[in-house]
């Protein structure tokens, strides 16, 4: 919760959302394969968001043991009128993960959001994306908006790097074209060649966003500084 607080007073325009709470319903879950889950619900009132903010969950009702709130990426947009959230789930889940693997439709859920820097604005842009593993749900709002016609002055090279499965990648296929490309990639040595064809294609006339794992958030923005990136975005939150 520091660290949020600290990004809030950095950013505060980004960070005022965490101040609302909405409540939702929690409609269904759905298995994305490779250890990944997507749950779905429903706002119980008005609640809209822009395509890679974040809310922080909770769930009343659960007795959750340890920490009982959650900061998930949405990876719906406004325009699908539900809230997705994904997120990876280990042989022995937390104790929060856990509730949230059990909730049934119907269920309450809270949200306190949206918030957060991973969003673009409505000016005419390019953007390099750069998505690790679960890391995905950001861009998956962000893909939605550009492929429906909802950002039609922003258009994105998604490199998408998994170890094995990559999640929501029917989905992605099926939304490509001239605005929307997406380089499906197994490795870190794959995701800087694809970067650099990138870099030397746009240069700093694209923004840089990153969502992943912190360690291949910060080599990623040691590199991209090095080649003289000046506008990289990055997705602060972990433990999805």
């Amino acid at each position: 919760m520091f660290s949020l607080v600290c990004q809030f007073l950095s950013h505060p325009l980004d960070y005022v959302g965490i101040l609302k709470t909405h409540e939702l319903t929690f409609t269904k879950k759905i298995d994305e394969g490779n250890g990944s889950m997507s749950f779905l619900f429903s706002p119980v009132s008005d609640f809209s968001w822009k395509a890679g903010e974040h809310g922080i969950f909770t769930l009343p009702g659960q007795n959750v043991s340890g920490q009982t709130w959650r900061p998930f990426s949405i990876a719906s947009s406004s325009y699908e009128g539900v809230v997705r959230i994904g997120t990876n789930i280990p042989p022995e889940p937390s104790d929060f993960k856990k509730k949230l693997l059990a909730l049934v439709p119907g269920d309450a859920v809270r949200v306190r959001g949206p918030y957060g820097e991973f969003h673009v604005s409505k000016r005419p842009q390019h953007i390099v994306g750069i998505a690790g593993g679960i890391g995905i749900t950001p861009f998956r709002a962000l893909a939605y908006e550009i492929a429906h016609g909802h950002l039609p002055t922003t258009t994105l090279s998604l490199i998408y790097s998994a170890r094995a499965q990559h999640t929501y990648k029917q989905e992605l296929e099926s939304w490509s074209s001239a605005l929307l490309s997406i380089h499906f990639v197994n490795t870190p040595e794959a995701v800087n060649a694809e970067l650099e064809k990138q870099w030397h294609t746009h240069q700093n006339n694209a923004s840089y966003y990153i969502s992943g794992a912190p360690a291949m958030i910060t080599t990623l923005q040691e590199k991209l500084r090095g080649l003289g990136a000046r506008h990289i975005v990055n997705d602060p939150f972990t433990g999805y």
